[in-house]
């Protein structure tokens, strides 16, 4: 299925109540404030916000703030930057008629344990616990809310990788000499060279069961060929290069064509390369009408290249197709990236990245924060890693693209691969959605029946949330909330790693999958 990507900036502009006292009432203005119900609206802070001061931070009376009134809980999801004081911040608190509100202070780093009567002139000292306690009228119904102002304790807004886990690759015998893994209508396709045989494992998602089938070929398949198309899988021989097709990846039909290498899948089409004695051309399966092979660029790799990845052009009438690095003609290793809008192929970066051959690239999501407004904003990014080097060494450095292939630098630190995976090209790299819901996240429980082995991950604060950026690379989207709704489920993208080759040539036997962490935590709308 072609998953379009689009781009959503998320722009929060809600409105809060401010009163200066428990018996006045409330004046309407512009705010910060997400609102959640509870039984008692009595005793609900409606409003919350921090008083304007330059002197600690520009545009602090603009920092977003969630009141969860089922969790009791007051937070700014996206923090403020590393080193902002808040050991003396003044807040203006919303509220219906009450008997009395205070704020508590414990184990904070200047102010020592204290209760006092709430006001807006007072300064709290958020480095320690914050409660705040609002009584009602009858002066029996209390709710007492923990809050906190949530500070970077890492330099950078960045997404870092959490719940990394492993897993072997679903093979029959466990002697796995060469894998490739697609993805097909929304089902996860393994086809594994294991022991001597052929062996097909499917499952809907890669935690989930597979079911493997031990597939009798009437060719010799050339397995990296293996590609996904929307309606159908493709594959070469790996005797003369003639092109099969299949629905089911077990009975497959010639089709009448041979080609020396599989760019990659355009929608319906299977674009792929022909070797005339040694000039090449550009071709396609099932070929348009009208459609006549076209030679192909002296600079553009005919081996060796990443995966192709499909985006949807706002600027345009056709989607593009874009893959990185790979091997010339004249066995040049290049690390540009190149795009295919449906009819033609061009450059799209200079070589920003040093040459290498199989990439893995994927399109996911990366997020960042307006420090004028502190909206957050998710921005499809290319992600790419992996991959040899002419002098054979393998790399595990991260690239990004945040201009859909135009120009790439290295992500930073907090994202690039945790050290214990180790470096290989020529892997599969997939985007599945899994439902998380209040009880599984609690638990840290993933659905699915395999078995994975979890890695240790560096420790972010619970506070990261999602807002809504999984709707980038998932399959589902969430349904849009109206700032009362209590959320209890929310999708999550995981990427899995499957196999690739080490120095060697060598197929390591595993499955890695990781998340982003900003894309982990329940959104907040």
């Amino acid at each position: 299925m072609n998953k379009r990507i689009l781009l959503y900036t998320f722009v929060f502009v809600l409105l809060s109540l401010s009163a200066v006292s428990c018996n006045d009432d409330d004046e309407e203005e512009e705010g910060t404030t997400s609102v959640a119900t509870y039984s008692s609206s009595s005793t609900a802070i409606t409003g919350f916000n921090l008083v304007e001061n330059n002197n600690i931070l520009a545009n602090l009376d603009s920092v977003f703030f969630t009141i969860d009134l089922n969790e009791a809980r007051i937070y700014n999801a996206d923090s403020l930057p590393k080193g902002t004081d808040i050991s003396r911040m003044l807040i203006n608190v919303s509220y219906p008629s009450c008997h009395s509100v205070t704020v508590s202070i414990n184990n904070a780093e200047r102010m020592r344990d204290t209760t006092f009567a709430y006001s807006n002139a007072d300064t709290v000292d958020f480095t320690g616990d914050v409660k705040i306690k609002v009584t009602a009228l009858d002066q029996v119904t209390t709710r007492t809310y923990d809050v906190k102002v949530n500070v970077h304790t890492l330099e950078s807004d960045s997404l870092q990788w959490d719940e990394v886990a492993y897993s072997q690759l679903p093979s029959q015998y466990g002697k796995v000499a060469d894998q490739k893994t697609v993805k097909f209508n929304d089902d996860a396709y393994c086809l594994m060279a294991d022991n001597g045989y052929y062996i097909l494992a499917i499952a809907d998602a890669p935690t989930g069961t597979w079911t493997k089938q031990e597939v009798t070929l009437p060719f010799t398949p050339s397995v990296r060929t293996f590609t996904a198309c929307d309606d159908a899988m493709y594959i070469l021989s790996a005797d003369n290069g003639e092109l099969y097709t299949s629905t089911d990846a077990v009975n497959w039909t010639s089709c009448g064509v041979a080609w020396c290498g599989v760019t990659g899948a355009y929608g319906d089409r299977l674009l792929g390369l022909i070797n005339d004695n040694g000039t090449y051309y550009h071709d396609e399966y099932p070929r348009r009408a009208g459609y006549s092979i076209v030679q192909a660029d002296a600079a553009f790799p005919v081996a060796g290249t990443s995966n192709l990845v499909l985006y949807e052009n706002k600027w345009g009438t056709s989607d593009i197709a874009v893959c990185i690095g790979g091997l010339t003609a004249n066995g040049e290793y290049v690390g540009r990236a190149w795009g295919y809008d449906g009819n033609t192929w061009s450059i799209l970066s200079n070589n920003e990245i040093a040459g290498r051959e199989g990439m893995s690239l994927l399109l996911y999501t990366t997020v960042a924060t307006a420090d004028d407004s502190w909206n957050t904003t998710a921005y499809p990014t290319f992600i790419a890693w992996g991959g040899r080097t002419a002098t054979g060494e393998l790399d595990n450095t991260m690239y990004v693209s945040r201009d859909m292939g135009v120009h790439w630098s290295v992500a930073d630190q907090l994202m690039q691969l945790p050290e214990y995976i180790p470096a290989v090209y020529r892997a599969d790299a997939l985007v599945f959605v899994s439902t998380m819901t209040d009880n599984a996240a609690k638990a840290g429980a993933m659905p699915g029946t395999l078995s994975w082995r979890s890695m240790p991950s560096p420790e972010m604060p619970v506070w990261f949330n999602a807002t809504a950026a999984f709707a980038m690379v998932g399959t589902r989207s969430a349904t849009a909330g109206n700032g009362i709704t209590h959320v209890t489920e929310w999708d999550i993208p995981y990427i899995y790693m499957f196999g690739g080759q080490d120095e060697a040539g060598n197929t390591h036997n595993t499955v890695w999958r990781g998340v982003l962490n900003r894309l982990t935590y329940k959104p907040v709308y």
